[in-house]
């Protein structure tokens, strides 16, 4: 009897230890090497994390993380970052040295800000602060050139950065559920932009003339106190779609 008691312990202890080694390693999928630490219970990312240098994909979702070290600089060939739902109030500067990284989602936290340094993720494709406590968009936004799709909605912002209208490869934007009063009319130079969704991004939102110029737009989603220029009701009748919530 002592003995399966032994034994029963001894199964107990090298099953949790396997399975705790298994988290500690990446593996390789669809040719990245992935970590995936989604709903762990973390409260800070674990110091073996950043000893992985291959990274390329990590994913921290639904933990209690509340703050990213300043090691995470040392992932120099991260290219998706998967933070969201945690605990983060900001962003470390050291996010700057993730030159490779295309995805950063840090939806549903309570960021406040974010650091200038985030404009130095040059090949940065999506960006995703849904669900946040943002009041403001640093002017350094302009420096992503590859930036595709943002999401904003959720927050609080009352302006957007006209440097917004230098990231030229934006096509999707999220501004649902914020307190702006107006868009910069430099988003009107964003010559790919497909869809931009502004249902409750304000009360009395302008839609500045400069969005007749936008050649590819086919979604503009508003509300019922969002001003639109006549132009935009041209441009329904052929490609243009306007969806009012």
């Amino acid at each position: 009897m002592k003995n399966a008691k032994y034994m029963t312990t001894f199964i107990i202890f090298y099953s949790f230890f396997c399975f705790r080694s298994s988290d500690m390693n990446a593996v390789l999928e669809n040719g990245k090497t992935y970590l995936n630490l989604n709903r762990s219970a973390l409260t800070e990312i674990p110091s073996y994390v950043f000893d992985q240098k291959e990274l390329k994909v990590l994913k921290l979702f639904g933990n209690h993380i509340k703050e990213i070290s300043s090691r995470i600089g040392e992932l120099e060939n991260l290219e998706e970052l998967y933070i969201g739902r945690n605990d983060l109030t900001s962003l470390p500067v050291e996010i700057r040295e993730l030159k490779k990284l295309k995805i950063l989602s840090v939806q549903s936290n309570q960021l406040k800000e974010l650091p200038v340094e985030i404009g130095e993720l040059q090949n940065l494709e999506q960006l995703w602060l849904n669900q946040n406590n943002l009041k403001t968009i640093p002017y350094s936004i302009g420096k992503l050139k590859k930036l595709f799709k943002i999401r904003l909605e959720f927050n609080f912002l009352t302006e957007l950065p006209s440097e917004m209208g230098e990231c030229e490869s934006l096509a999707f934007i999220y501004l649902e559920r914020n307190n702006l009063t107006k868009l910069p009319e430099q988003v009107g130079k964003l010559n790919k932009l497909k869809e931009i969704y502004l249902a409750n991004a304000g009360v009395l939102i302008d839609v500045p003339e400069t969005f007749c110029y936008l050649r590819f737009l086919e979604i503009i989603e508003i509300d019922g106190t969002t001003a639109i220029p006549p132009c935009l009701l041209v441009l329904r009748a052929n490609r243009l779609k306007i969806i009012q919530k």
